[in-house]
């Protein structure tokens, strides 16, 4: 593995501890939980007329949805980077002997 290899992949393990703090972060959960439950609430209470606002709604959820995903795809890729990172030392490591 190459050298840049090995610092994107530890770069990837950084952001994955920093995207699983947000997600453990309390006001952070506190925060999406309520923004959804309150566009959520807000698009069912929304009158036969009001198509404009519901899109709206429709369209914040979403975006809510996609930050939170977001941060679980970057939490995702640096388990996979740490793990590459791990068999890499492994294998340095079985060659040393």
């Amino acid at each position: 593995m190459q050298q840049p290899d090995q610092t994107k992949l530890q770069s990837e393990v950084s952001r994955s501890e920093k995207a699983r703090l947000g997600l453990s972060n309390p006001i952070f959960v506190e925060a999406i939980e309520n923004l959804k439950k309150l566009y959520s609430q807000s698009l069912l209470n929304t009158g036969v007329n009001e198509q404009d606002a519901r899109e709206k709604l429709w369209l914040a959820y979403q975006i809510v949805n996609k930050v939170e995903q977001h941060f679980i795809e970057i939490m995702e890729t640096g388990k996979l980077a740490k793990r590459q990172l791990e068999d890499f030392r492994k294998s340095i490591e079985g060659q040393k002997f």
